[in-house]
């Protein structure tokens, strides 16, 4: 087992500059909301992870912070979390919504008012309850005291530390694991589920705490999809299999994207997954500190339109990752910041079109004066196998 990356000087850190922020804003204190599908901001901030139930760390203007969690996972967080301060409270129990009688967990008025908030910021606002968010409401007397703070908290997240780019630099490591593990045991007949487990199995084996996503393989006219769940379909030679493979290290995910050939490529396809492939190195090329990010992607879908497939692109060819595979920003033609050293992204290369696609993705770190820090190149070629 190798030594954990992140230390609890790491988290304490994050409190600081989160706090930092706040301080900017007129508010009293910041909610970071969080569920098991999406735990990137309650772990960030607590290294605590929700199961069945949805959590939130409660970040006020000055002091300590509290990680507020459902009924059953007070054992579970006490054994996971960097605060020390754990509240229960039913609002965050799980979506079965069991009555828990005799429950004395306190409501958010008695949990505000021990913060002395008057003003909430929620991060995560998209995605947050609106039953919880009106008893919140309620508690604080009308949702004028209520209000989005996900830009607050972007500054804290955007730019990596030493620690979580060392984090992510294992997540790819270990992913590429899984996608060497699909190399060796690819046959035509496997089904696409078969091969998931084969990829899950290995980053399992070899320290992923879990996979960043749900590992998929889109095969045949599957591969026509952006985004999947593998089914029971079995693969085929001549079409395209694509594989995302994702392993998540102390909270922090990569994606390794590969389509795959079995046996003979058509050159029509050859020449699509050439130009998918080219569009990537340009990506990490373009990339670098100082750079307007719609500049890097204005450039990156000119060279596919030049090509003929500018009717295959979806969307723009980076997003940023970290906690989660895919985190704000994405890197569009419309965007407007400037890339800045240690931001960290994936170059994901989706494009379709007559029935079948592909992704190319890898990590990268951004870099000045240079081009981006490949996080993995691992089988970042052509894989047209023999059978």
């Amino acid at each position: 087992m190798e030594e954990r990356i992140l230390t609890k000087q790491e988290f304490a850190d994050r409190i600081v500059r989160a706090q930092a922020e706040i301080a900017k804003t007129d508010l009293d204190a910041l909610l970071v909301f969080s569920t098991e599908s999406e735990p990137a901001g309650v772990r960030y901030f607590s290294d605590y992870w929700p199961s069945f139930e949805t959590a939130g760390v409660l970040i006020p203007r000055e002091g300590s912070p509290a990680l507020i969690i459902g009924p059953e996972s007070l054992t579970y967080a006490t054994a996971r979390t960097q605060i020390p301060h754990v509240i229960q409270t039913m609002d965050f129990r799980e979506s079965s919504q069991p009555d828990y009688p005799g429950s004395t967990h306190p409501d958010w008025k008695t949990i505000l008012g021990e913060f002395k908030v008057r003003k909430l910021g929620i991060s995560s606002w998209h995605m947050f309850p609106y039953a919880i968010m009106m008893n919140i409401s309620d508690a604080l007397g009308g949702m004028e005291h209520v209000v989005n703070a996900d830009a607050v908290l972007r500054p804290v997240f955007m730019k990596k530390s030493p620690l979580e780019l060392e984090c992510l630099r294992r997540s790819a490591k270990v992913s590429e694991l899984g996608f060497k593990a699909i190399l060796e045991a690819i046959r035509p007949g496997m089904t696409e589920a078969e091969l998931c487990g084969i990829a899950t199995a290995a980053m399992l084996a070899n320290g992923a705490e879990a996979t960043g996503y749900p590992v998929w393989c889109c095969s045949g006219p599957n591969s026509d999809q952006a985004i999947s769940r593998p089914t029971l379909r079995k693969v085929g030679c001549g079409e395209i299999i694509h594989f995302s493979i994702g392993a998540k290290v102390e909270g922090y995910s990569t994606s390794l994207g590969r389509p795959v050939v079995l046996g003979h490529c058509p050159e029509e396809t050859r020449r699509f997954l050439q130009v998918g492939l080219d569009a990537l190195n340009m990506t990490f090329d373009e990339m670098r500190a100082g750079r307007l990010a719609s500049d890097v992607a204005k450039k990156v879908h000119g060279y596919i339109r030049e090509q003929g497939y500018g009717d295959a692109i979806l969307y723009g060819p980076a997003h940023g990752c970290g906690q989660m595979e895919c985190e704000y920003p994405f890197l569009e033609t419309s965007s407007t910041y400037p890339l800045e050293e240690d931001m960290t992204f994936m170059a994901d290369m989706f494009l379709h079109r007559n029935g079948m696609g592909f992704r190319w993705e890898d990590g990268l770190i951004v870099r000045r004066d240079a081009p981006a820090e490949q996080l993995s190149s691992l089988g970042r070629e052509l894989n047209i196998l023999k059978v």
